[in-house]
């Protein structure tokens, strides 16, 4: 599975838009945006990062090129071959490497799953510990007493309840289903 395609499953699920069914509270304003949410995900999502990358990628070129330039001119300033310069050699190497925006594309897909597992989990933001089992990480800044919570930074949204037996009352029968 490819790293996008990681973001995308963690979206689905964040989401929830395989919990259709359910019709009523946040679910029932879910449903109702679910195919806006979905064709964002699923085909708007990676067109606009593509389009985003390769005006960056494009940048990077014209950047590292200006800099191949000057280079060969200093090098060519100072009497040296410019094709035997540590400086130019090196450059070209990264010129000829950066063409494209893939990489990066890659790595942002792959930092947007991990903070979004980080922080999701099963219907649930929450903090997650991400050293050791049973570790926290806790910011000291020399206080006698320091009262901390793992979620500290976060504001509480329960979305985890998926319920599965609704019952009301419809005059003198309660129904069940």
């Amino acid at each position: 599975m490819t790293a996008f395609e990681q973001l995308q499953q963690k979206l689905h699920e964040i989401f929830q838009l395989d919990k259709r069914e359910l019709d009523f509270g946040i679910y029932r304003i879910m449903n109702l945006k679910a195919d806006e949410i979905a064709h964002f995900i699923d085909k708007d999502l990676l067109s606009q990062v593509k389009t985003e990358l390769a005006g960056y990628a494009a940048q990077e070129n014209k950047d590292i090129q200006a800099e191949l330039n000057q280079a060969l001119k200093t090098a060519k300033n100072l009497g040296v071959d410019p094709e035997t310069s540590h400086k130019v050699v090196e450059l070209r190497k990264k010129l000829a490497t950066a063409g494209s925006a893939t990489s990066a594309e890659i790595e942002i897909y792959s930092h947007l799953y991990n903070f979004f597992k980080r922080y999701y989990c099963e219907g649930d933001f929450i903090s997650q510990r991400r050293y050791k089992d049973g570790v926290y990480a806790l910011p000291y800044e020399g206080e006698e007493v320091k009262l901390y919570w793992a979620n500290a930074d976060q504001y509480y949204i329960k979305s985890g309840e998926n319920f599965t037996n609704y019952t009301f009352k419809v005059g003198p029968h309660t129904i069940r289903f």
